[in-house]
């Protein structure tokens, strides 16, 4: 694989990208829990000096269920993912696949934070198409 398999750069760059989006939904989590002091974990609270709040903010439960939902569409995104780069399919096959997905994650948790639906679903659907496409040309490949 590696430089001269341009499916696998592809790849390469789109499971950094779905790596990063971990940190950034993380990150995004911590700033949700922190503009509303709402703190479940009694040293948290402690350090910021505010009471310990039993179950979290619905804005920071909202977050975390993004986040979640990321993690469970990642997984079988970066073993298909890899497992597809090494079929050696086109340059732009993979691009279509790798770039829907990607795409399709990034706006999900955007419009899972804001609560809009049906475009939540939508942005699924896409990306667990894209993963069942490259999971169906990898079990071909193979069989």
């Amino acid at each position: 694989m590696g430089t001269t398999n341009p499916a696998f750069a592809a790849y390469a760059i789109a499971s950094t990208i779905v790596a990063l989006h971990f940190f950034v939904m993380s990150g995004y989590t911590g700033r949700v829990r922190a503009k509303a002091k709402h703190y479940t974990n009694p040293e948290d609270a402690g350090f910021f000096k505010v009471n310990a709040a039993e179950g979290d903010h619905p804005d920071v439960e909202r977050v975390r269920r993004a986040h979640a939902n990321l993690i469970e569409s990642a997984v079988p995104f970066f073993v298909v993912g890899a497992l597809y780069a090494a079929t050696g399919p086109s340059k732009e096959a993979a691009l279509a696949y790798y770039g829907s997905f990607v795409a399709a994650r990034l706006l999900h948790s955007i419009v899972y934070i804001w609560g809009k639906q049906p475009y939540r679903t939508i942005c699924f659907v896409v990306g667990v198409l894209s993963v069942v496409g490259m999971a169906v040309h990898v079990l071909r490949f193979y069989a």
